[in-house]
């Protein structure tokens, strides 16, 4: 039951587990001191979710998944022996909030099998990683595609980007309107959509850093996949890049989606798999249709 204590079969039982509340934050002995007004804000925006132990001070901290208040990310787990109970108990939470899925990402740091089984998520998602390596700033390349860049705020832009995006990925990896407007005033994004003629056709969404640059996003009507226009949109992405003083260009797709895999690799990105990651979940609901977002006209 939720807040009271928890039993896991060859698991040590931690002190009461309550929901973590912004009063509660400068207690924890946070991994990031300076983050407490970060974390304050994350439990205050989504409430009911993230949950500690006040007798360990052990946390579990949620936030919305690409701004989808349905899919609860686990953004930071500061727990020892205890963790998987934690975890656990937030996800019942989240199982009462109503919300679809709870997702956790697992880079830098890998957790054991039994640590995912005894909190309750199971693998989804095997995440693999490639790198391009800019010799000289290629010429733009002979292309069908018009790009220009994309501008959220603008209510066609926005209908094209929602539209190009959740015909093209799969219902986890969907934008929201909130994360397109987010990701496009991060420092360093230019996102792009690709027209032929009057119809947009494709997107494509990169960050450029100091000498390097990340292809957050690429995507093709499904419609006009296999015209060769996934080509083009990268070739544009990488173009961009360049431009910008990328010498080398990342990226990451699903292990699983050879389309996506055969054209990086056509086109000479090489793999990279020691930044490969790997996407655990534990599904509550089956997903709802999400609304079309509310544009003023």
């Amino acid at each position: 039951m939720i807040g009271e204590r928890l039993h896991l079969r060859g698991v040590a039982a931690p002190p009461v587990v309550l929901p973590l509340r912004p009063e509660d934050v400068p207690r924890l002995r946070l991994d990031r001191p300076s983050g407490e007004i970060a974390v304050i804000e994350q439990v205050a925006a989504y409430p009911g979710r993230s949950v500690w132990s006040p007798a360990t001070l052990e946390y579990v901290v949620l936030a919305p998944w690409r701004h989808r208040p349905e899919i609860a990310h686990l953004a930071e787990i500061s727990a020892g022996r205890h963790a998987a109970a934690l975890v656990a108990e937030a996800i019942e939470r989240c199982r009462a909030a109503g919300d679809a899925l709870v997702l956790l990402i697992e880079m830098d740091e890998r957790r054991s099998a039994g640590f995912h089984a005894r909190a309750g998520l199971a693998p989804i998602e095997q995440i693999v990683t490639y790198e391009f390596e800019i010799r000289k700033v290629p010429a733009p390349s002979p292309s069908r595609l018009r790009f220009e860049r994309a501008d959220p705020a603008r209510r066609d832009h926005l209908e094209a980007l929602l539209r190009l995006d959740h015909a093209a990925f799969p219902w986890l990896w969907w934008n929201s309107a909130a994360e397109f407007s987010a990701y496009a005033r991060l420092l360093g994004v230019r996102l792009f959509l690709g027209f032929d003629g009057g119809a947009p056709v494709a997107y494509v969404g990169v960050t450029s850093f100091a000498g390097w640059g990340h292809l957050d996003r690429i995507a093709v009507d499904p419609e006009r996949q296999g015209d060769g226009l996934g080509r083009e949109a990268l070739s544009q992405a990488v173009q961009t890049l360049a431009g910008l003083g990328a010498r080398r260009v990342g990226l990451s797709t699903q292990d699983e989606n050879g389309r996506s895999r055969r054209l990086y690799e056509a086109f000479g990105f090489r793999r990279v798999p020691n930044n490969d990651y790997a996407l655990f979940a534990a599904p509550l609901r089956a997903p709802a249709p999400v609304p079309a977002p509310a544009i003023d006209r």
